[in-house]
Order: C-alpha cells, then sequence, then structure tokens
C-alpha cells in the first residue's frame, strides 16, 4: 500500500472515530423540546412589572371603604357642674288628657323617623319639644343631642332649646356655651338677643360679653 493511499484509510478512520462520538454525544444531552427564548430584563419591563405589582397589590389592599356613619360627641355640661334634678313641673304632666296627648306625640315623631315626610332633625327636635311639656329634662335632651348630631354648625334650634334647658335647670355655664353655639349656627337677630338676655341676667358681672353681645344685636339684620 503506497504512501497515499494510507493516508486516505486514516482520514476515513478519523471521521467515522468523530461520527461516532457525536452521536453518543447527542444522545447523551439531548436538546429540550420548545425551548422558551432567553431575553434579558430591560429598565422598562422592570418599570412594568413593578406597577403592575403595585396595581395588583392597590386592589387588593386599598379597595376604598365607605366611612362609617357618625355622630359628633353629644354635647355635655362643663367639666364640674352638676343638676340636682333633671326634672321640672311640666305644663302637660297632668296625669289626664294633655300627658296622654303629648305622649301620643312622642309615639307619632318616632314612627316618622326615616320616613322622609320630615327631617330627623326636625322630629328629635319636636319629641324634645314634647318632654320638655312632660318635665322630663333628661329625655328632652337626650333628643336635643340626636338633633345636634344630625347638625350641630348650621341650625340654631336644637342649641336654643338645650340653651334653655340647661338655664331652666340651673347649668348657667353649660347653658351659656349652647346659645354661643345657636348664635355661632345662625347669627340672626333673635339668637343674639336670647343670648344677650341671658348673660344679663345670669352674667351682668361679664361685661365685656354683655358689649359684644349688644353689638352682635346691632349688627344683626334679620
Amino acid at each position: 500500500m503506497d504512501t497515499n493511499t494510507r493516508y486516505v484509510f486514516i482520514g476515513i478512520a478519523g471521521l467515522f472515530v468523530m461520527f461516532i462520538v457525536g452521536m453518543w454525544w447527542v444522545r447523551m444531552n439531548p436538546a429540550p423540546s420548545n425551548p422558551a427564548p432567553a431575553t434579558a430584563a430591560t429598565s422598562t419591563d422592570a418599570t412594568n412589572s413593578a406597577q403592575a405589582a403595585t396595581s395588583s397589590s392597590s386592589n387588593v389592599q386599598m379597595q376604598p371603604i365607605a366611612p362609617k356613619k357618625t355622630s359628633p360627641a353629644p354635647f355635655a355640661l362643663v367639666q364640674g357642674e352638676t343638676i340636682a334634678s333633671w326634672d321640672f313641673l311640666g305644663s302637660y304632666k297632668d296625669g289626664g288628657q294633655l300627658e296622654a296627648h303629648a305622649n301620643a306625640e312622642i309615639a307619632r315623631a318616632k314612627s316618622l323617623l326615616n320616613s322622609g315626610e320630615f327631617t330627623n332633625y326636625e322630629l328629635y327636635v319636636s319629641i324634645a319639644n314634647q318632654y320638655e311639656l312632660l318635665g322630663n329634662g333628661t329625655m328632652e335632651f337626650t333628643y336635643l343631642n340626636y338633633a345636634l348630631g344630625i347638625d350641630p354648625l348650621h341650625t340654631g334650634l336644637a342649641w336654643h332649646n338645650m340653651g334653655k334647658l340647661l338655664e331652666r335647670l340651673g347649668a348657667y355655664k353649660s347653658a351659656r356655651i349652647a346659645y354661643d353655639r345657636m348664635f355661632q349656627a345662625q347669627p340672626i337677630r333673635y339668637y343674639a338677643t336670647v343670648r344677650l338676655e341671658f348673660l344679663k341676667a345670669h352674667m351682668p358681672e361679664d361685661v365685656d360679653a354683655i358689649k359684644k353681645a349688644e353689638a352682635d344685636v346691632a349688627a344683626s339684620t334679620e
């Protein structure tokens, strides 16, 4: 066998060995089926992912919560001021027809609550008025507070009646606060006059307050 022929056989043998080795490698390391393309995360992808995570978190944890219906803290007596008795002589406390009429009006007004025919504020004040006729200061105070829980800032009627009740019961410091809030809610001439008369009757020594109340009366136009 000459030299050239020997080189051909050596080349063919080498190729055969490489083929065998290649087949073994493929068999031992199979390619994954349907490989997913690898992609590098960009800053935009990261931002979008963060926003999606935030949005998802917001949907789960930050759902708007309907506010609970609450009322302001009830009006209370000035600290240190007490009332000996909440009961007084009511003009309808006769044990007969007048008393029965007042109780019937209380029941009727309560039945109309939330009906829309009258506002609850009006009904609470009406009920308080009936308890005044019965001489029941505790219940009058309670229902006036219900009214104040609805509107303590824009209507003076419940404050006016609260002031009158506390003035009747001798709680003058507390009554003064009620009258002040009455006028703040509705600065009309009638309320200004009521407050001035109260100050003159029960706090004549407070000259500055009386002068201010007189000025408020003069400035009122209704």
